[in-house]
């Protein structure tokens, strides 16, 4: 941000703090040199944000706001208007970015450097891939948009210790058990990039001599860790798995790495949220659509088993392995 624009982020402050009657010096020029760090599309986008939560508490008038907005549009030559504001607000909205853990540009600055450094560790010497938003963007180079809370990666559970073995010895990452906690969705284990709030979430599945994939999820019944292990299965027909999980290998920052088809993420996006539909819209130009066809007809072959015992299975072994480690370093 430069000068002149630090100056008039100031004066917007200073403005939009007397409408809403905050008189407290000191929090205005706490909020000045937090926005003043940031950059002008970050600073816009906690404007909007908080000047629409102080329009829905009744603190400032809509009136007000739309009166004063030429002094946010002059922070940067993308917003021209009002109604250019009230476009990326609703954006926001519809992406569910209005309260981020960070500003938009430091969390696509950190989700790149840990998608990168995970690489340099893994490679693709694994049975695993990622999929998700974030793959679609970076595998058609668009620029990232939207606020990304993780990373997310398939891996063939056989591979799981093998993995845990290899992030164990790499100061940058931390492996992590969430069968504490976990109910039946989510990630039974995420790898942590340390000391920030960014991590790759695992999903698993298991890999079958016919190629059929079978995509599992475990958790403790009644969510509690004393009861018994059970894994619920979604089976994939070798085929449609094969379009799913195609060994598609490319490259970012010259870092080799292994995702989804780009098809079976724009498949599974497409029809879901708003933010899925935006993803889906990004990479819709770029894919195969009779492959994305074929994905929709042949999921009938597809089944699930649900709340199968696992009790002897490998996440069993795992917990085991980090629980014999927790208690290994406090003897």
């Amino acid at each position: 941000m430069t000068e002149i624009q630090k100056e008039q982020t100031k004066k917007i402050v200073y403005t939009f703090a007397k409408l809403a009657n905050v008189n407290d010096e000191r929090i205005c020029n706490d909020l000045i040199s937090r926005l003043s760090a940031m950059s002008e599309e970050d600073v816009i986008d906690y404007l909007v944000v908080a000047l629409n939560d102080l329009v829905e508490k009744g603190q400032v008038k809509a009136e007000d706001i739309f009166s004063n907005a030429d002094l946010i549009t002059s922070l940067s030559e993308k917003y021209s208007s009002k109604e250019d504001l009230m476009s990326r607000l609703n954006w926001l909205k519809s992406m569910n970015m209005t309260h981020p853990q960070m500003p938009l540009s430091e969390n696509h600055q950190l989700v790149i450097e840990a998608f990168d450094k995970f690489n340099q560790i893994i490679g693709t010497n694994f049975d695993s891939y990622y999929t998700g938003g974030l793959m679609g963007y970076l595998a058609t180079n668009h620029p990232l948009e939207r606020y990304h809370g993780d990373l997310d990666l398939f891996i063939n559970e056989e591979q799981l210790q093998s993995l845990y073995e290899l992030v164990k010895q790499n100061d940058e990452f931390e492996f992590i058990s969430n069968m504490d906690h976990k109910e039946e969705n989510g990630h039974e284990f995420k790898i942590q990039y340390k000391g920030t709030p960014m991590s790759i979430g695992l999903f698993l599945f298991e890999r079958k001599p016919d190629n059929e994939i079978v995509i599992k999820e475990y958790f403790h019944a009644n969510n509690n860790q004393d009861e018994e292990l059970l894994v619920n299965e979604q089976h994939l027909a070798p085929e449609y798995a094969e379009m799913i999980f195609a060994n598609d290998i490319r490259e970012h920052n010259g870092i080799s790495y292994r995702m989804q088809s780009l098809e079976s993420i724009y498949n599974a996006k497409k029809n879901s949220r708003p933010k899925d539909k935006y993803d889906a819209s990004i990479i819709k130009d770029s894919i195969d659509l009779i492959v994305d066809y074929n994905l929709d007809t042949k999921k009938q072959n597809n089944y699930d088993v649900k709340r199968k015992n696992a009790d002897i299975s490998i996440v069993t072994e795992m917990e085991k392995k980090i629980n014999d480690l927790e208690i290994g370093r406090h003897i």
